[in-house]
């Protein structure tokens, strides 16, 4: 019985498969490691996704108490105040 002859593979069909396939399978894995966010939600059902919340109706009670809460005092009347601690604090120094 006769012995099949082998082609003999070029060495440069291997060297580019040697160097390229590497590079694929990486360049591979660089798109889904970049991409994983939206792979996986492909995958999932919709139990991730944000679910809008009703915004809470204020009871009545709580609307009679902000009306009677009152004003914040005036900003000329702070710094009026914030002037006379500093003119104390100047008289006491000199």
């Amino acid at each position: 019985m006769a012995a099949r002859k082998r082609k003999k593979k070029s060495w440069i069909k291997r060297l580019v498969f040697y160097v390229c396939f590497p590079l694929v399978v990486w360049f591979a894995a660089f798109l889904v490691w970049f991409y994983w966010n939206d792979l996986a939600g492909v995958f999932t059902k919709d139990r991730y996704k944000s679910r809008t919340v009703p915004k809470a109706i204020p009871r009545p009670d709580q609307r009679e108490k902000s009306d009677t809460i009152p004003p914040k005092r005036s900003q000329e009347k702070i710094l009026e105040e914030d002037r006379q601690k500093l003119e104390d604090i100047l008289k006491r120094r000199s």
